[in-house]
């Protein structure tokens, strides 16, 4: 009854949204001639509100074939931006009122014409700013992060309703479309497969690097551009025709998304041989001199804006959820394994994560098996340590990762140090002991760190980034232990598809990231 009670309501509370963002619409477009830089605004407004407009009806269309836990969630995201609606209706009708002194606006613009329309134009432009940043602030943080958790719902419903809307519009169905069309072939690898796996000698090796990152750089001999390579490797005694289907799947998926919104480089192929594959990643527009984030943590930069701290922690969120959403894990999330770039000169503040050489499909068996390094085993839960781990891999282990990664960039300090002359790192001594690294049993040593870094963040996190962001950290750093209050159980979310998890994710995680602002 309850999930009755909530379909009821949705569809109520998607038509009042429609109804109030028309008539905010409407009554702005009145003024589009009055003031030069007005219409401007107004287009970005319309702009805005189409994409909106399109998400509230397919969300209306797909309601019934839901699950009840994706309509609680999306019922309390819609009350927000109904709510943020109805106010700047409200606010609109009082400044047109206190204008025009209670008369209507209509009859001002007829009997008043330009000059009246100037001053409520220059009243409105504020107003008008306002509700632009508050439509991208609900989309980009609220809606967005949910919205592509969309191409894991199964049904004829939701399918149908991608497939009408795909037709009727350019807009974030295009992309959820591809993405559910990708997931529900990932069984199959079409042939030739050219458009995937590129000629081997196509790019040429650079000798120069990524400091501190496992990718190196190539120049593509037909265009000349530079290149990113993400080397996965096959090791022996596997199935090498699935991991070359798997990876022929992992270029599908980068190939079709956006990289500004999800975090990933575009992939632009692969090279393929007996022992590996090549991941060939295309730098972003406007962007050049990668930087690993591990050689951005060893600078210790204190002039490091905070913003650009936030914005590479919310980014790499993203992409956890992103990858996750298409029904892979990474396996080694961790500094050496994302890259930065920076804009004109600007900070390096744009993450995109690589290194993924040892994920897998979410649905294929977990192998168990790892090294033994301690400098990768910090960035590893305590169940997926060692040479032989004890548990199968799962989302959850990709989130504690993060929350590792999370704690770094807190702290903007590297738990790993380089001495001078050595390959090999040492541990930071003021984060990670070589007092707990040296515990022998090593399920012990692993507990003994996962409480460290725990400790450092309740400790040291809030005066740094506050409490929303410690409470975070701390949330991916606990997000399997037993009783914990943000994930639950984790054999109670176990499920196919991974949609418990996810939804808890962003709720948790990503929500509460997104919400922060300096």
């Amino acid at each position: 009854m309850e999930t009755a009670g909530v379909g009821l309501a949705i569809v109520g509370t998607c038509e009042l949204c429609l109804k109030y963002g028309k008539r905010l619409c409407d009554t702005y477009r009145t003024f589009r001639d009055a003031e030069t830089g007005f219409a401007e605004r107004l287009l970005i407004l319309e702009n805005r509100w189409l994409k909106v407009e399109v998400q509230l009806k397919f969300l209306h269309d797909v309601w019934s074939g839901l699950p009840g836990r994706f309509q609680l969630h999306f019922n309390s995201i819609l009350a927000v931006i109904n709510t943020k609606l109805i106010a700047a209706n409200d606010l609109c009708n009082q400044s047109i009122e206190k204008q025009d002194q209670q008369r209507d606006y209509l009859h001002a613009l007829l009997t008043k014409g330009k000059l009246r329309r100037g001053a409520f134009a220059i009243t409105f432009k504020d107003q008008i700013d306002g509700v632009i940043k508050e439509l991208d602030q609900w989309q980009q943080n609220l809606l967005d992060p949910t919205w592509y958790q969309l191409v894991l719902v199964p049904g004829l419903q939701v399918q149908q309703a991608v497939d009408r809307s795909i037709s009727e519009s350019d807009g974030p169905e295009h992309t959820l479309a591809g993405l559910r069309y990708l997931l529900s072939n990932k069984d199959k690898v079409d042939h030739p497969t050219t458009d995937v796996f590129l000629p081997y000698d196509s790019i040429e090796p650079m000798a120069s690097g990524v400091e501190y990152a496992k990718a190196t750089l190539g120049v593509d001999k037909t265009s000349r551009e530079v290149v990113l390579l993400d080397r996965i490797q096959i090791p022996a005694g596997t199935n090498r025709e699935q991991s070359v289907s798997d990876v022929y799947h992992l270029v599908k998926f980068f190939s079709s998304i956006d990289p500004e919104l999800f975090g990933f480089l575009r992939c632009l192929g692969a090279l393929k041989d007996d022992k590996h594959c090549d991941l060939v990643f295309r730098f972003p527009e406007e962007h050049d001199d990668p930087t690993s984030l591990r050689g951005l943590l060893l600078q210790a930069d204190k002039s490091f804006p905070l913003n650009a701290r936030l914005n590479i922690a919310q980014m790499l969120a993203r992409s956890c959820m992103f990858l996750h959403d298409c029904q892979f894990v990474h396996k080694s999330l961790r500094p050496e394994n994302i890259v930065c770039f920076s804009t004109q000169g600007k900070y390096p503040d744009k993450p995109y994560m690589i290194g993924l050489d040892r994920f897998r499909q979410i649905d294929a068996r977990s192998m168990r098996t790892n090294d033994d390094l301690w400098f990768k085993d910090i960035y590893r839960h305590p169940s997926r340590q060692g040479i032989r781990p004890e548990k199968d891999y799962i989302m959850q282990h990709d989130i504690y990762s993060l929350g590792v990664c999370l704690l770094e960039i807190g702290l903007w300090r590297s738990f790993l140090v380089w001495e001078d002359g050595s390959d090999s790192p040492a541990p930071n001594e003021e984060y990670i002991s070589n007092k707990s690294l040296g515990i022998k049993d090593p399920r012990k040593r692993a507990h003994e760190i996962k409480r460290a870094l725990i400790g450092h963040a309740e400790q040291r996190l809030p005066g740094a980034m506050g409490q929303v962001y410690t409470s975070t950290v701390i949330a991916c750093l606990t997000c399997l232990d037993p009783g914990n209050t943000n994930f639950g159980d984790h054999e109670d979310l176990r499920e196919e598809t991974g949609i418990l998890v996810g939804l808890r994710f962003v709720e948790k995680i990503l929500m509460q990231l997104l919400s922060i602002t300096v």
